[in-house]
């Protein structure tokens, strides 16, 4: 007894951490969330990713105030100019400003990245906990629906959409989101698969707590670490399939503009007017750099063996 006390006093007056202090430490603690967050800060990529989206969205909202020009402001008097002067991204063969549409555009293609996005965890998620946790038949009827839906071309799917429907961006933010939720909903049965024998799912059934309660206020709930990853991987997916259906005309419509308009607008000029292509390329592609560099550091850092490292 002297001895630790002698080395505990001995600690303290080498400026080691208190007994009380250690105490205080470990009963405050931190949050799974708190962990990962730390995490995800040292992760440059993933934070610089995180700036850089945040940034994007801001100027997207700020586009009427950032600008002196629209989206729609013609000048064929004007016609396609170089970069430089009023014109930082120079004008295409309307001698609409570039940098104006690049602006409104993002407002389209991440908007339709984001919306659509929901769309597929609303589904996902839902379909995939109930299938989970019903087990059984159930969650065999409804994987071999999966499987079905999974072997439709979905891409075509969302073109016949498109042509009876007509050209909606509404329609697309659902039609796409319709498209990603599939993997959402393997990836969840997964994970409520793992969790649905636990002690506490257990102790809420002994209580008398309702199936559905369960499922929403027990289960998702901690599942949703994995949610969240997949879902900033699908971004890129969801931006780029909008970018690849506005390239065949399938998109908005003129004079709106996201950023696949306007790369199909600069693959028919970039011979003779190449920066209406380079500047909605670059655009898109740091874009969809942010999202994985950001979707690859929120999957280290949810990671629950990234501690034991």
């Amino acid at each position: 007894m002297i001895k630790q006390k002698t080395t505990f006093v001995a600690e303290n007056e080498g400026g080691g951490p208190s007994r009380r202090d250690l105490f205080a430490d470990a009963a405050a603690g931190r949050s799974l969330w708190q962990d990962s967050w730390r995490r995800l800060a040292q992760n440059k990529l993933a934070v610089a990713g995180l700036l850089y989206l945040l940034l994007q969205c801001l100027l997207a909202l700020l586009a009427p105030y950032l600008s002196s020009y629209s989206y729609a402001d013609a000048d064929l008097l004007l016609g396609p100019t170089p970069p430089g002067g009023e014109h930082l991204c120079g004008t295409d063969d309307l001698g609409r400003d570039i940098l104006a549409r690049l602006l409104f555009g993002a407002r389209i293609s991440l908007a339709v990245g984001f919306l659509a996005t929901a769309v597929s965890m609303v589904i996902g998620v839902s379909y995939g906990a109930i299938s989970g946790y019903l087990g059984g038949r159930v969650d065999t009827v409804m994987m071999r629906l999966l499987e079905v839906l999974y072997a439709l071309p979905f891409t075509f799917f969302v073109i016949i959409l498109m042509v009876i429907f007509g050209r909606n961006i509404y329609l697309l933010f659902i039609a796409l989101g319709a498209v990603q939720w599939l993997t959402m909903a393997r990836i969840v049965r997964g994970q409520v698969l793992s969790i649905k024998n636990r002690e506490y799912v257990e102790a809420a059934l002994t209580i008398g707590v309702s199936h559905w309660r369960i499922i929403w206020r027990h289960i998702i709930p901690n599942i949703i670490g994995p949610v969240i990853v997949y879902s900033t991987l699908t971004i890129p997916v969801v931006v780029l399939e909008e970018a690849f259906l506005s390239f065949l005309g399938l998109g908005v419509q003129e004079p709106m503009a996201s950023w696949g308009t306007l790369i199909a607008d600069g693959v028919g000029a970039m011979e003779t007017y190449p920066w209406m292509l380079i500047f909605p390329s670059f655009s898109l592609m740091v874009a969809l750099l942010a999202l994985n560099f950001l979707g690859d550091g929120l999957r280290e850092a949810m990671d629950p063996q990234a501690g034991l490292d």
